[in-house]
């Protein structure tokens, strides 16, 4: 989530080179954005057939659901 709100909006590739340590594969980054997306994290646009993701929710909202 860090480099999504760093970000503000970024497609899955976007996202991949951001990455600076050890870089998962392309389908398990997207994996994973799939399931932000799902828990309500992440919105998306689509740009022709492409997705350009958004945080939908602040960090300090998303810390506070960890926290109650």
């Amino acid at each position: 989530m860090q480099i999504v709100w760093q970000l503000g909006e970024a497609s899955v590739s976007n996202f991949l080179e951001e990455i600076s340590e050890l870089k998962p594969l392309y389908t398990t980054l997207a994996s994973i954005i799939k399931n932000l997306e799902k828990k309500n994290y992440l919105t998306y646009k689509l740009y022709g057939n492409g997705r350009v993701y958004q945080p939908s929710i602040t960090e300090k909202n998303y810390k506070k659901s960890f926290h109650g």
